[in-house]
């Protein structure tokens, strides 16, 4: 579970607490609604979801609760370090926020999106004032073709 857990990060640029609190409920066809309660900015979002996310949430459901995608033998979610300890036992050398920097970083120089685009993809919140009370769109679209474009190659350069 740990490593479809960390392949699901990496295809979503998520944090580790809104993937190992994920639950079936939270996805949608190609949408994953991450709910208040696990984000970090405490702001419901949406995370578009690509085909080899999609098949990564198909095998968990055959392990998974109702409750939670990615669970322990005991049903319970994933700790806090499960992920962290499969890095640790692969002898990967790097951290799992890594995967977000490299992602901006790879966005960055591999596309011409607009800021707010790439910020919008990692959920941090760039619109603010009047601004913020006008742009609803959430940018999924774009950020689909963010996850199309450069996001799979991460995924492609780590299969643990």
């Amino acid at each position: 579970m740990s490593c479809l857990a960390l392949r699901l990060l990496i295809l979503t640029i998520t944090r580790t607490s809104e993937v190992r609190l994920a639950s079936f409920k939270e996805i949608e066809g190609d949408v994953w609604h991450i709910p208040a309660s696990t984000t970090k900015a405490s702001q419901q979002r949406r995370v578009p979801l690509c085909s080899e996310a999609q098949s990564i949430i198909t095998i968990a459901q055959e392990t998974g609760t109702k409750n939670h995608i990615f669970t322990l033998l005991t049903s319970n979610p994933l700790s806090d370090a499960a992920v962290s300890q499969l890095m640790i036992r692969k002898k990967l050398p790097y951290g799992l926020h890594g995967f977000r920097a490299t992602s901006r970083t790879c966005v960055e120089e591999q596309t011409d999106m607009p800021f707010e685009v790439k910020e919008a993809a990692l959920g941090h919140k760039v619109d603010k004032g009047v601004i913020a009370a006008y742009q609803r769109s959430g940018r999924m679209e774009k950020r689909r073709e963010l996850h199309t474009l450069c996001w799979g190659m991460l995924l492609v350069s780590y299969s643990p």
